[in-house]
């Protein structure tokens, strides 16, 4: 049977006001999709804009009513489709559902709702002396319930580990329309089966999460920062585990290729970062344990003895040590920087977690099958070396239109992602399967997974009213 839009917008509107729903055709198209251009059509009924957790409740109980899917959205960074309405769904905004709701400084806990963006969950930490440690370039604009539905990751896993090791509680809004409400504030809560960890990267397939309950850390006293020029990928490697031998206290471990920087610095008419240009680049960020000059200087100096070794063995052809926090920051934006400055090209982005052991072995497969299946396109590489997951970017030539673009590079995917099964890799790292990646899951989860996982999304979700055709096909 076809739903009744026009019922269906009578009963949304009678749950929010005529003034938070919306089909202007701006609207679809801007709150319809992510960042992840795939080639798929964008094509929600409505968008609608809830307040409140008792709001939320109210759509998914009009839409379930009238058989019409949800789309859960929320900063709409992620670059696998998982937040895009491709047949008639209602988009579910949550960017008004954007209040920090409470610091403990004691507990070092923050709660807030899951339109909260991530700059403002880690600015609420800091102004009560305290860190919310999970960090990425898209932190001013992507939400912290998008964060937790993909288990985001970002520049300090090395270091913190990723979204899930930081989540106490949460609130979510099931397909029934039931509210949910697991763990809270609690450090210890051992009473079974832990079901938060269900819809911590269920990319809203089962659920809609509208409020978080984050643990704090304390910040570290300062960092430094290095950029490093490194001859080759396995140098890139012998540096990391150089460091991870040192007694410094490794926050980041950042890689970029020499086309990553070219293309940073055409972005922004900015001069290189050294006089002699390098295959690769390694931005290395370490912790200052204690507050005070004499701990900052010996920080400094084990860094620069560091850094001065591994230039003896080769592995290192030239570095900066930022001497200020601007100078720091300005290393960062080299790295921070590329998806703004590849942005132009449409890229085909592949975001892949490996062993770190095997990140170079895998690169030196990649780059070549690249250049021989898909001649004329530029591939490059940056990524997180220090936890193992790389981004993979093919970027469109300006004489090729994005459909014949995108028609050659998803068709090469198959064997980009064998190439990472066979390195004991997963196809995806950070930003999910969405729709980018669910024909290609089995080459990260065997078939009794795959049949577990929709176990649980039938149980929870046995209509399948939230976020259809994500992760895997209906």
């Amino acid at each position: 049977m076809v739903p009744d839009l026009q019922d269906l917008r009578a009963a949304l509107i009678a749950a929010l006001g005529a003034e938070r729903l919306s089909d202007d055709p701006a609207d679809l198209g801007y709150y319809g999709a992510d960042r992840c251009r795939g080639g798929w059509p964008v094509q929600p009924s409505f968008i609608v804009f809830p307040r409140s957790a008792a709001d939320v409740q109210a759509v998914v109980r009009a839409c379930a009513a009238h058989g019409v899917p949800i789309v859960p959205s929320g900063g709409r960074t992620g670059l696998a489709g998982a937040a895009t309405a491709t047949r008639g769904e209602v988009v579910l905004s949550l960017e008004r559902m954007h209040r920090i709701l409470e610091v403990d400084t004691a507990a070092r806990t923050l709660r807030c709702e899951a339109g909260a963006t991530l700059q403002a969950v880690q600015d609420a930490a800091a102004a009560a002396g305290l860190l919310y440690p999970v960090d990425y370039a898209a932190k001013g604009s992507a939400q912290i319930g998008g964060s937790l539905a993909t288990n985001a990751g970002g520049v300090k896993v090395l270091r913190y580990g990723l979204t899930r090791d930081w989540v106490l509680g949460l609130k979510v809004v099931l397909a029934s329309g039931e509210l949910l409400v697991l763990g809270g504030a609690l450090v210890k809560n051992n009473t079974g089966y832990d079901l938060r960890q269900l819809f911590i990267g269920s990319e809203g397939t089962l659920g809609v999460i509208v409020e978080v309950t984050l643990k704090l850390a304390r910040p570290p006293a300062d960092s430094l920062v290095a950029l490093c020029a490194v001859p080759s990928d396995a140098e890139v490697l012998a540096l990391f585990a150089r460091l991870r031998r040192s007694s410094l206290t490794l926050s980041a471990f950042e890689f970029l290729d020499h086309g990553c920087l070219g293309h940073v610095l055409a972005h922004r008419k900015g001069d290189p970062p050294f006089a002699e240009a390098a295959a690769r680049y390694v931005l290395v960020e370490v912790e200052v344990p204690v507050p005070g000059a004499a701990a900052l200087e010996h920080t400094r100096d084990e860094l620069g003895a560091c850094l001065g070794e591994a230039v003896d063995a080769g592995e290192v052809a030239d570095a900066v040590l930022a001497a200020t926090q601007a100078q720091a920051r300005a290393l960062w934006a080299y790295r921070e920087d590329i998806s703004e400055s590849l942005h132009r090209h449409t890229p085909h982005k592949a975001d892949i977690a490996l062993p770190v052991a095997r990140v170079a072995e895998f690169l030196a497969a990649w780059r070549p099958l690249v250049a021989e299946r898909l001649p004329g396109i530029e591939a490059l590489c940056f990524g997180h070396v220090g936890d193992g997951n790389l981004h993979l970017n093919l970027l469109r030539p300006d004489a090729v239109g994005l459909p014949e673009f995108l028609d050659r590079v998803h068709a090469f995917d198959d064997e980009l992602y064998a190439l990472v099964q066979a390195h004991d890799g997963s196809i995806s790292a950070e930003h999910g399967v969405g729709l980018l990646k669910r024909d290609h899951l089995h080459y990260s989860r065997n078939p009794t997974e795959v049949a577990l996982m929709r176990g649980i999304k039938s149980v929870l979700d046995p209509a399948g009213l939230l976020n259809p055709g994500k992760i895997f096909k209906i």
